[in-house]
């Protein structure tokens, strides 16, 4: 029974490797030449690719990391380990560039607003 536990282990690994270094960036790839504008056209493509290859940029090495560590494989552990702790730094970066380029808030009175007639606009009231 153990040697099929490892046998399965070592595939998940193997495939979740793959995934990482080949289909990862393919579609990084994909998701670039998608939001490349052809004669004036632009598809929403690119955002697919793009969703897909984070998803599983982030996915594929916490599967390893948690398949390596609980069948204690040293090094696949660090390299999946070193694999998420890059995919958290980009995560983070893009996520303080999202944050430095929000919209700004909607124009409003942040104040109460008096007006004659008995109205007013206050916020919440």
């Amino acid at each position: 029974m153990g040697e099929i536990r490892t046998a399965w282990a070592s595939v998940v690994l193997a495939l979740c490797a793959v995934g990482l270094l080949l289909v990862v960036p393919f579609l990084v790839l994909l998701g670039f030449l998608a939001s490349i504008p052809v004669f004036g056209e632009t598809t929403g493509a690119a955002g697919g690719y793009l969703t897909w290859a984070a998803v599983l940029g982030v996915a594929l090495p916490l599967v390893g990391v948690v398949v390596s560590v609980t069948t204690r494989r040293r090094g696949w552990t660090w390299f999946f380990g070193i694999c998420l702790a890059l995919a958290a730094a980009i995560a983070a970066i893009s996520w303080a560039d999202d944050l430095r380029h929000a919209p700004p808030p909607p124009p409003g009175p942040r104040h109460c607003v008096e007006r004659s007639g008995g109205g007013n606009d206050c916020p919440g009231g």
